[in-house]
């Protein structure tokens, strides 16, 4: 039984990669706003098995603070999932500063602010550990109307390509997912203003002009994502460090 931290983990990706590892026998700690959200996912686990801790990721103290508390209640993490994220789409010519400053705060910095907390634990604790951030398929390609999430997307991938190098002295191991389009919460609102861009408010119709982007012909399954976050995070995947792991149905093999 391994003790996985998770951020962002209410809804979506997040909350099916909780499923996840619980399903594996470990124990979850999860760090998110969405506190009504995760007391519906909370009640479907045995007492004791997912743990959470409301935290803005954009706030270094309450990082440290909630990731203190659940060092104290649960114990270091073996395992952490970097899964915290916004998206908001912008075109060049009509970006908000205040909605840059949230997507480069959440995406980025808050993606800093907790591997430095977490890698901290597991280097304490001595015995290793596996980091698996959030990318995306925009770190590799570009996209209209994510400029700025491109551009944090892509900034997390750097970070997990350096954190590889500076914490494999601790035996950590830090990797990145890239997935493209999947099915949750927070692509339902981006597609929602390509709808609009593009398909006169028809958002079925957005989402079927994204499938056929991919030659899968489809968007992902949430738990198809949480699949490969769980392979990254425990031994099988022993010889990985580094990689950006594209989970994008075909999207960069074109």
């Amino acid at each position: 039984m391994a003790i996985v931290y998770i951020t962002g983990g209410a809804t979506g990706i997040g909350a099916a990669t909780v499923r996840k590892f619980v399903s594996g026998g470990d124990r979850v700690v999860v760090f998110d706003i969405n506190d009504s959200a995760m007391d519906e996912l909370i009640r479907e686990f045995e007492s004791g098995m997912v743990h959470f801790f409301k935290t803005d990721v954009r706030s270094r103290n309450e990082v440290r603070q909630s990731m203190g508390e659940a060092l104290e209640k649960v114990g270091p993490p073996e395992a952490l999932f970097v899964n915290a994220g916004i998206q908001k789409l912008q075109g060049i010519f009509d970006m908000e500063d205040e909605d840059i400053d949230l997507i480069i705060d959440v995406n980025l910095k808050g993606a800093l602010y907790t591997v430095s907390e977490a890698a901290g634990y597991m280097k304490d604790a001595g015995n290793g550990g596996t980091i698996v951030l959030m990318a995306s398929d925009q770190a590799l390609v570009g996209k209209e109307g994510s400029i700025v999430y491109g551009a944090t997307k892509g900034g997390v991938a750097q970070m997990a390509k350096s954190l590889s190098v500076a914490l494999s002295p601790f035996k950590i191991r830090v990797n990145a997912v890239c997935p493209a389009t999947v099915r949750t919460p927070l692509t339902d609102g981006v597609f929602q203003w390509i709808a609009e861009k593009h398909f006169d408010g028809d958002v079925d119709a957005a989402w079927k002009a994204e499938a056929e982007l991919l030659p899968i012909g489809r968007v992902a399954e949430p738990s198809e994502i949480a699949e490969v976050v769980y392979f990254l995070s425990k031994p099988s995947s022993s010889f990985m460090t580094g990689s950006l792991v594209p989970v994008d149905g075909g999207l960069t093999a074109q």
